[in-house]
């Protein structure tokens, strides 16, 4: 049988990959941004060229949070990994890191979406708008296991509370793990439309 302890170091390793992942292509994106950069004998020469653009700046902030997001992952993924750390602080960072990887899952999936759509809505919008609408199903994906159980679990709950009831409950449930699946989306155009 394996240990607790062999089940969190396992865990934090095959975690510790995706995370460092999506660091890396994050930090990568950053400078190498869509759309270029203007020329040096531009008066903002060495500048984006997109720069001041809504989704310009959704882009540049899911992929500064998938960037925090991963790395915050990783740290609390080294102290998850490491045998010298009590087991319930090595679980509680592999909690914690758990979240913080869907979450630049979450925000890599947004960057590419908007970068997509950044370099092909000028010349192929339908294209861009079909990128755009299929990305978020790596995030649907993600949570299917979650839904099928919902799914499973609504039947019961009605016969045992009411319909009403049930669908409160359910309502409720489905409010809370959306709001804790989605929040980068919220930053991310929450900032680009206050950066407007």
């Amino acid at each position: 049988m394996i240990s607790e302890e062999e089940k969190v170091k396992d865990a934090s390793q095959m975690l510790g990959i995706g995370s460092v992942l999506i660091a890396t292509v994050a930090f990568g994106v950053t400078f190498a941004l869509p759309g270029g950069y203007r020329a040096d004998d531009h008066i903002n020469g060495g500048t984006p060229t997109l720069v001041g653009r809504y989704t310009f700046d959704a882009f540049m902030m899911a992929n500064a949070l998938a960037f925090i997001c991963s790395s915050i992952a990783t740290i609390g993924l080294m102290f998850s990994g490491s045998s010298m750390v009590k087991l319930v602080s090595r679980q509680i960072n592999l909690r914690t890191s758990v979240f913080f990887v869907s979450s630049s899952l979450t925000s890599l999936a947004a960057a590419f979406a908007l970068g997509v759509y950044m370099v092909l809505a000028p010349v192929a919008h339908d294209t861009a708008i079909a990128v755009c609408a299929f990305t978020p199903l790596a995030v649907l994906y993600r949570n299917s296991e979650f839904l099928v159980k919902l799914g499973i679990l609504a039947r019961p709950l009605r016969l045992r509370v009411g319909l009403t009831r049930a669908i409160k409950k359910i309502s409720s449930i489905i409010f809370i793990t959306m709001l804790k699946e989605l929040w980068p989306f919220i930053l991310i155009f929450g900032w680009a439309a206050i950066a407007r």
